[in-house]
C-alpha cells in the first residue's frame, strides 16, 4: 500500500497525515494489523530545503529514509537520480555472471553461454529500464560493462578473435545487441502499447501531447515536445520516450 501526495506547503503535509489516519482506522475496521517499523516515509524532491513531517500510524512514528528506498525491485533515491538503482543491478548482474563463467568454462557452443547470459544476467539489466534508462554516458557504459565481460568470456571460451576492447564480432556471431539499443526498442514497445490500449494507464496517456500541426510541414514527428528548462526535465521517461519515437521514422508504421 502506497499513500502519497504532493506537498506544497505543511497544509498538504496535515492532508496526508489525516489520509494515514483514515487508512489506519480503515485496516483496525477489518482486524488487520499493522506493523509501522516496516513502513518508510521518503520525500522526492530535488528541492534544497524540502517540507519534512512527522508522519504517524496509530500511536507509532512512521521511520523516515532521507536517501533512497526499494521498491518492487527498485532503488528509488530521494531526487530520482537513477544512478543508486543502476549501480545496486550491476552488482547483482556481475555477481550472477561470475557463477555462469564459473560453471560454464567447459562450454563450447555458442548457443549454450548465450542462453545463459539471456536468462539470468540480462533480465537483471533490464527490468523495468523504461523507467531508470540512464540519461548519462557514466551509467550506460556501466551497463554495457558487465555485457562486454560476458562478449570477453565468451570470445576466449568460443576462440573467436576480436580486437583489443572491441567485442563487436562476438556480440555479431552472438546476435547479440547493445543493451542501449534494447533498452531503446523497450522503450518504444512500451510506447506503443500505451498508444494501443495495451498497456492501461490513462493517466500516463492523458500526459502524451500529440502534434496536431494546423499546416502541413516537413516535419512528420507524431508528437509535441516542448523546450525542456533543465537536463532533469529532459531526460524525465515519458519525454525521453516520445523523444525517441520522434527520431525513429517506423514507429507509426
Amino acid at each position: 500500500m502506497k499513500i502519497f501526495i504532493q506537498i506544497q506547503s505543511p497544509s498538504d503535509c496535515i492532508r496526508l497525515q489525516t489520509d494515514l489516519d483514515k487508512f489506519f482506522e480503515w485496516s483496525t475496521t477489518l482486524g488487520l494489523s499493522l506493523n509501522p517499523s516496516k513502513c518508510k516515509v521518503i520525500t522526492f524532491s530535488r528541492s534544497q530545503s524540502p517540507i519534512f513531517f512527522p508522519y504517524r500510524l496509530g500511536n507509532d512514528d512512521i521511520p523516515r529514509v532521507y536517501d533512497n528506498v526499494r521498491d518492487l525491485g527498485f532503488i528509488l533515491s530521494h531526487n530520482l537520480d537513477p544512478s543508486a538503482h543502476i549501480q545496486h543491478v550491476c552488482c547483482k548482474a556481475l555477481k550472477m555472471l561470475g557463477i555462469i563463467i564459473r560453471l560454464s568454462r567447459e562450454f563450447k557452443l555458442g548457443s549454450s553461454v548465450k542462453i545463459l547470459f539471456c536468462s539470468l544476467v540480462r533480465p537483471i539489466l533490464e527490468y523495468g529500464s523504461v523507467v531508470w534508462d540512464p540519461h548519462t554516458a557514466e551509467n550506460a557504459r556501466q551497463l554495457e560493462r558487465v555485457q562486454n565481460k560476458f562478449l570477453c568470456f565468451a570470445g576466449r571460451a568460443l576462440d573467436l578473435p576480436c580486437p583489443p576492447h572491441d567485442y563487436t564480432p562476438v556480440a555479431n556471431h552472438l546476435g547479440l545487441s547493445s543493451l542501449s539499443l534494447r533498452r531503446n526498442v523497450a522503450g518504444s514497445k512500451f510506447l506503443k502499447g500505451l498508444l494501443d490500449g495495451k498497456v492501461e494507464c490513462p493517466a500516463l496517456l492523458s500526459l502524451v501531447p500529440f502534434r496536431v500541426p494546423q499546416i502541413n510541414t516537413r516535419s512528420n514527428a507524431p508528437f509535441r515536445i516542448t523546450q525542456a528548462p533543465t537536463n532533469y526535465l529532459l531526460n524525465e521517461p515519458l519525454r525521453r520516450l516520445l523523444r525517441y519515437a520522434n527520431s525513429d521514422p517506423n514507429f507509426m508504421l
